[in-house]
């Protein structure tokens, strides 16, 4: 997905527009921001890849 449909399914509502973890990891990795982006730990990748995309609403680090 686009970092323009991403974002647009994000901030789209309060649910993040259906967007699960496995489409964060695809995005980072397809956007170059980790090769290896399941190693990692999910909260850093989501919010490398809302940041990336322009998001409103960036998901916060450590918020579990």
């Amino acid at each position: 997905m686009t970092r323009e449909e991403f974002k647009r399914k994000w901030d789209g509502d309060s649910e993040g527009g259906g967007i699960t973890f496995d489409d964060i990891a695809d995005c980072a990795k397809e956007w170059g921001l980790y090769s290896t982006p399941r190693i990692h730990r999910i909260d850093v990748v989501a919010n490398a890849v809302t940041k990336a995309a322009g998001c409103k609403d960036i998901y916060p680090i450590g918020s579990h």
